[in-house]
């Protein structure tokens, strides 16, 4: 499977729709460099953590490794930085602030800091309000969604380990004798 086939695959997975902004960043090969200690470029140290705890709600650990695993928080923090819009970007860094006054409203303390159930509870209500909500453009969490499938399926570790990345399908043979009695069809003509 290639990159192509990877995001024809996610975007089956988002209901055939990604954003012009997220395909841009695919094309142009935004990857995460897969440190343990990498710097966010766009998010502060504690929304990379949030960001993080979201996608690995999103993508848990099961057989598979979960988001984080794969480094996912990082692709996010570069996509934004490098390809969203800035309206794109206000309407995701706003989605993630409303998130966090709501967990902290709730159970007073951070998204990061809450246990997996309360998570989730939070992140159900967040994708109810905005399924209801039909506003200008995708709501923070539909894009935190997207961004940590596109971020997970385009992976690496994700193509070759988990969806078994093939570059070359079938064997290739360059230069192969065919002999005086083969007949080769070309568009349906016999030569």
């Amino acid at each position: 499977m290639d990159r192509r086939e990877a995001i024809k695959r996610t975007s089956l997975l988002l209901g055939g729709a990604l954003s012009a902004s997220a395909i841009t960043g695919i094309m142009q090969g935004c990857q995460p460099t897969g440190t343990l200690d990498w710097e966010p470029l766009f998010f502060s140290t504690e929304e990379a953590r949030e960001i993080a705890s979201i996608a690995d709600c999103i993508l848990p650990a099961t057989d598979t490794p979960s988001a984080t695993d794969v480094f996912v928080p990082e692709f996010i923090d570069l996509m934004l930085q490098e390809v969203y819009t800035s309206a794109e970007q206000n309407r995701f860094t706003t989605g993630l602030k409303a998130l966090e006054a709501e967990s902290r409203e709730k159970h007073q303390r951070s998204f990061s800091e809450c246990s997996n159930t309360e998570q989730i509870a939070l992140l159900t209500d967040l994708e109810a309000a905005a399924s209801s909500n039909a506003g200008s453009g995708k709501p923070f969490i539909l894009m935190m969604k997207e961004l940590t499938l596109l971020g997970y399926f385009t992976s690496d570790k994700i193509m070759q380990e988990v969806l078994s990345y093939n570059p070359v399908p079938g064997k290739y043979e360059g230069c192969v004798d065919i002999g005086p009695d083969a007949v080769v069809s070309v568009d349906n003509n016999i030569f």
